[in-house]
């Protein structure tokens, strides 16, 4: 069987799964989302060598990195959205997780001039007060808030649908500016050379690194 290089696996990857999800080909939509999992490649093994760099044996490696993935996937924005982050954690440990400016970069550029529409399940329900159509009963919360009203001119049974654009779903999640792909996509590349940084930063400085990390005895 062929091994394929990281590269080729990323391009077969991104061929078979980009084109199903029905996201744009144009290159300022694609591009970005190339180049970011390209960094993305970069930085999982980065953090998994600097783990390895400093730890004892292989075992001890082996039960931090995931617990440290896990940490950083819990607190990117993305599970728990920025406003529902503990504070504690969201004025530190958000902006300095590079899961964070990982997601920012991907679903930014794919997402942000999606038109949305709400199939009829979608549609949040409600009448207006008797005389009034929904457009002038929901009028002023649709201009100051997100979404659209389907059928204006109803006077019951007002379709509300929460996003008109992709743009309005990325807001609670702190991706409030079409230009914070490239932001985004700068500070995952800082993030993969400070983490290859500290690999040879830890092997210089780790205690243990005049031992090899062997597999555990079975």
């Amino acid at each position: 069987m062929v091994r394929l290089l990281p590269s080729a696996q990323l391009v077969c990857g991104l061929t078979c799964r980009y084109p199903v999800v029905g996201f744009s080909f144009a290159p300022s939509v694609a591009g970005p989302v190339y180049l970011q999992m390209t960094l993305y490649e970069f930085l999982y093994t980065g953090i998994g060598q600097f783990i390895a760099a400093y730890a004892p044996n292989a075992v001890f490696a082996a039960l931090v990195n995931p617990l440290l993935i896990s940490v950083l996937v819990s607190f990117c924005g993305v599970l728990v959205p920025y406003a529902q982050i503990t504070a504690f954690w969201r004025y530190w440990l958000y902006y300095i997780n590079p899961f964070n400016y990982l997601i920012g970069g991907l679903v930014t550029p794919v997402l942000w001039d999606v038109e949305v529409q709400c199939t009829q399940e979608e549609f949040g329900i409600l009448d207006p007060p008797q005389g009034s159509t929904c457009a002038a009963y929901l009028g002023d919360f649709v201009s100051q808030g997100t979404g659209y009203i389907n059928n204006p001119d109803a006077t019951s049974n007002c379709e509300y649908c929460p996003y008109s654009v992709g743009s309005e779903f990325l807001q609670p999640y702190n991706l409030t500016r079409r230009v914070y792909t490239w932001r985004d996509i700068c500070l995952t590349l800082l993030f993969v050379l400070s983490s290859y940084a500290l690999v040879f930063l830890l092997l210089y400085v780790s205690p243990f690194a005049h031992l090899a990390l062997k597999p555990a005895d079975v």
